[in-house]
């Protein structure tokens, strides 16, 4: 996606740009696209941004806020909140036990501020494009009397199950749970962890379910996704008028601003012979405890094979010499686009998912929490390019030998070929969908023909 001239003239004329209101969920996996999205929207269709973030997190928006002269901060202290530490405006930052509902709710509370902001705002936003964490923000948009559309860093199949889960609140099960005969069922501890903590009579949690629900009604519906990959699904939606029907899916969004680098990973991947290497990650927020830390060390011994692995925790830093352990921030989608790497062993989180597909490695799935289960299934069963190796869970851990006979077998050349020519032809259509004239390409333009009518209409 490049700059479009559209900018530079509506700039030359002083006509004011068609303006939009984003409000991310400050979690790593939910800001990011949706800022990539923004910038894009600035710098190829001439639209002013303006972006919602509490002082703390301003800092993760800064390179966006840089790279264009379209893209502005509107910048709210978070009220004090009953359920939430001085502070904690990230998800990062919640103290343990403290649920993802507590920060919803909290943010509902910046509600006030933003119509005061609106009100005295020459050129005010002719629409509202809110992560799906804050559904709560339909309301908000009405108020406003302008558009609200709903943004899902996420699968549509988990759109598809999650309504239908807070609608009728199914309790805990041993068998599996069905929401709908057209969608899969799940075993109970697999459903989305949003859904399974839910706490009825909780004001957090019951603020938050409706905060859910009503992305059902919004004027439309972006996902980071692409046709190819989620079809089935994003039908599913379109069927039952989700969002008013009006879905549309433009991932694997691009990245706008590039990935910073500080972990001199490229010189070792430089060193290593083609699709000899072994990446791990599990996430930004998963914190892998001792334990399992040891367990993931014995299974990369035993394979003797080459790695990269990217912890959050103190690690060994090599073993017998093959591999190498990054702590913090690693360029995940320039690691796995290196011809050296030849397989992902992940948590299955969705920008991962997505970053894989377009690299065209061979997935390890290896699900923890949130909807991770959900998007195995999408990986495992539904597109056949991963192999589900462990899950996580309470006290779970896996063998090491088997783990390590799977790594070792993920580098064997002729391993999984069903698979590698899947992951293969995923990687094209991923590729393809965001190219001139792809699915995502044309979805982005149909989104921008939308969101500029409400312009117009305003």
């Amino acid at each position: 996606m490049t700059t479009n001239p559209a900018v530079s003239v509506a700039v030359a004329d002083r006509r004011p740009l068609p303006h939009l209101l984003v409000f991310p969920f400050p979690a790593q996996g939910h800001l990011l696209p949706l800022l990539h999205l923004s910038t894009h929207l600035a710098t190829r269709f001439a639209f002013s941004i303006t972006v919602i973030i509490t002082p703390k997190n301003l800092p993760l928006i800064q390179p966006f806020l840089s790279s264009s002269s379209q893209i502005h901060p509107l910048v709210l202290p978070l009220p004090p909140s009953s359920s939430l530490p001085s502070g904690a405006e990230h998800i990062r930052t919640l103290p343990d036990g403290t649920p993802s509902a507590a920060l919803i709710h909290a943010l509902s509370s910046l509600r006030p501020s933003i119509l005061r902001w609106a009100k005295s705002q020459s050129n005010p936003p002719s629409a509202l494009i809110s992560d799906f964490f804050l559904g709560w923000c339909v309301n908000l948009a009405a108020d406003l009397q302008i558009s609200h559309v709903s943004f899902f860093p996420v699968s549509a199949l988990l759109a598809a199950i999650l309504h239908p889960l807070f609608l009728s609140l199914p309790p805990p099960s041993s068998t599996p749970v069905s929401v709908s005969p057209s969608l899969p069922s799940f075993p109970f501890p697999h459903l989305p962890s949003v859904f399974r903590r839910y706490v009825p009579g909780n004001p957090d949690w019951d603020f938050t379910r409706e905060s859910f629900l009503s992305n059902s009604i919004s004027s439309a519906a972006i996902f980071d996704t692409f046709d190819f990959f989620d079809s089935h699904y994003l039908s599913h939606l379109r069927s039952s008028s989700y969002a008013s029907g009006r879905l549309f899916a433009v991932g694997p969004i691009p990245r706008a601003v590039p990935e910073s680098d500080n972990s001199n990973i490229f010189p070792y991947l430089d060193s290593c012979p083609p699709n000899s290497v072994v990446y791990i990650c599990f996430g930004s927020q998963f914190t892998t405890g001792p334990a399992l830390a040891a367990a993931i060390s014995a299974g990369l011994e035993s394979s003797g094979v080459r790695f990269v692995w990217a912890v959050g925790t103190a690690a060994p830093e090599e073993f017998n010499g093959k591999g190498k352990v990054v702590k913090g921030w690693v360029p995940q989608r320039a690691v796995l686009e290196h011809v050296a790497v030849a397989a992902f062993v992940t948590h299955c989180g969705w920008n991962s998912v997505l970053e894989g597909l377009v690299a065209g490695v061979l997935l390890l799935a290896w699900p923890m929490e949130a909807d991770q289960f959900v998007n195995a299934k999408l990986l495992v069963e539904d597109a056949g390019v991963a192999v589900r190796i462990c899950e996580g869970g309470p006290g779970k851990l896996p063998d090491a030998t088997e783990l390590g006979r799977l790594i070792g077998e993920a580098v064997e050349e002729g391993s999984w070929p069903a698979l590698r020519l899947k992951a293969a032809e995923m990687a094209r259509k991923a590729k393809e969908a965001v190219a001139e004239g792809g699915s995502s390409f044309l979805a982005v333009e149909e989104m921008v023909k939308l969101l500029k009518q409400a312009t117009t209409e305003d």
